[in-house]
């Protein structure tokens, strides 16, 4: 169920025991040939068929379109939040279900910056609903690396972002907003790691021309089967949730 599209009385008879998704994304530049809005056309679609698949079991909340992308902000076109009102937005967004008494939460996340944030966000919730037996869990919009590998032609080495995997599923959902003449590979710059330690750095110190992987090998055929293998993969996920029960019978 798409929760746009209901009543409020509509949402107020559902089962509490449903599956609410929360759509997590962002909009920052992708390279020279994607749409600033790519994660979140992504993420809605994936969601969007998730719906599709399985409509009894999951209710689909709009998507979260403003992300942390602190690390693409010097593109213009980039939209971010810090990571405080990140964390912020998406705790009022789940504290908005739990008070309506939805008690299974998954936040289903389509931009690498919010990774994060959603993992201090699951700390929090557990924190702050000590009493509730509310359930929280979070999973990517793409399925497993070894699913999207039976459809890539370039496996995991090309994409990253605005790569193979995000060009063709791009191709799938909105071809006439790819730049197809500005197809071009980029990826990190030499001498930017230490093996084994962690560091964190800006788009544009990171790479050519804000891209990481190689695009040109993406077609609107591989797009749509890689959608497909993410949807099948996320409502495989919920479906395994609403069937959960990790606190036993009370």
């Amino acid at each position: 169920m798409l929760l746009q599209e209901m009543t409020s009385p509509q949402i107020d008879v559902l089962p509490r025991d449903i599956v609410v998704l929360i759509p997590v994304a962002s909009c920052e530049q992708h390279s020279l040939h994607l749409p600033v809005w790519t994660d979140s056309f992504i993420g809605q679609e994936v969601a969007r068929r998730v719906h599709e698949s399985i409509p009894d079991d999951v209710l689909v909340l709009p998507v979260q379109w403003l992300g942390y992308s602190q690390h693409h902000a010097r593109y213009p076109g980039t939209v971010t939040a810090i990571s405080g009102t990140h964390l912020d937005l998406m705790m009022d967004m789940v504290d908005s279900m739990v008070r309506h008494g939805f008690r299974k939460i998954l936040l289903q996340n389509s931009h690498g910056g919010n990774g994060a944030g959603i993992s201090v966000l699951l700390q929090r919730l557990m924190e702050k609903y000590q009493e509730e037996e509310a359930e929280f869990y979070s999973r990517w919009a793409w399925a497993s690396g070894g699913a999207l590998n039976e459809h890539r032609s370039l496996g995991d080495g090309g994409s990253g972002h605005a790569g193979e995997t995000e060009t063709a599923m791009m191709l799938a959902i909105r071809p006439d907003l790819v730049q197809t003449e500005q197809l071009d590979a980029d990826g990190e710059r030499d001498g930017m790691r230490v093996p084994g330690v962690a560091s964190y750095h800006r788009f544009d110190q990171r790479t050519e021309h804000g891209g990481v992987g190689d695009p040109r090998p993406a077609t609107a055929e591989m797009g749509e089967q890689l959608l497909e293998a993410s949807a099948e993969e996320v409502a495989r996920a919920v479906e395994a949730i609403r069937k959960l029960n990790p606190f036993g019978d009370r």
